[in-house]
């Protein structure tokens, strides 16, 4: 019959393989200063940090995103800044950047943490034709959301589209 072979741990001490692990650890320096620094093993480690951060292995958002909530404000803020607008393409474009950036800093505002948002604001000549806007995106059916906004005076046509997106 064949001996069986020994342990690999058998002649280590249980304490000095603790000691081991303890001393293999880390240890950050912080400073005041960003711009120095800290070589702690083989690694560099710069010290502007100066808290903790723990994960909170959260996989979904405390308040999920609700585009009526922003439905109304946005309404409001497109109704205001279009009016009886009449079409002319330089004075059209800066006002909808303005009310894209209105409606982000608004959706900001809102208890919906963890959420990024994508804020577009398509504005055209109305002539009778017709328009398709259309978008394409990975998306997560569980947690993003979207909202579509449509104005419309005699002169022209705005449509802005509001896309949160989770961000884990």
């Amino acid at each position: 019959m064949s001996e069986r072979r020994g342990s690999i741990m058998k002649g280590i001490r249980k304490d000095s393989h603790t000691d081991r692990l303890r001393g293999s650890t880390m240890d950050i320096e912080m400073h005041d200063d960003d711009t120095h620094p800290v070589k702690r093993g083989s690694s560099v480690w710069k010290s502007g940090f100066k808290g903790k951060l723990a994960n909170t292995y959260r996989l979904g958002p405390k308040q999920k995103f609700l585009p009526h909530l922003i439905q109304k404000k946005g309404e409001e803020l497109m109704n205001q800044a279009f009016g009886e607008l009449a079409y002319d393409h330089d004075n059209c474009r800066d006002v909808a950047d303005k009310v894209a950036a209105d409606i982000l800093a608004f959706c900001k505002e809102q208890v919906f943490d963890r959420y990024r948002y994508v804020v577009r604001v398509v504005v055209g000549d109305k002539k009778g034709q017709t328009v398709k806007i259309a978008s394409r995106t990975l998306w997560d059916d569980e947690k993003d959301n979207f909202l579509t906004l449509n104005f419309e005076n005699r002169h022209l046509f705005a449509v802005g589209m509001v896309f949160a997106i989770y961000f884990e």
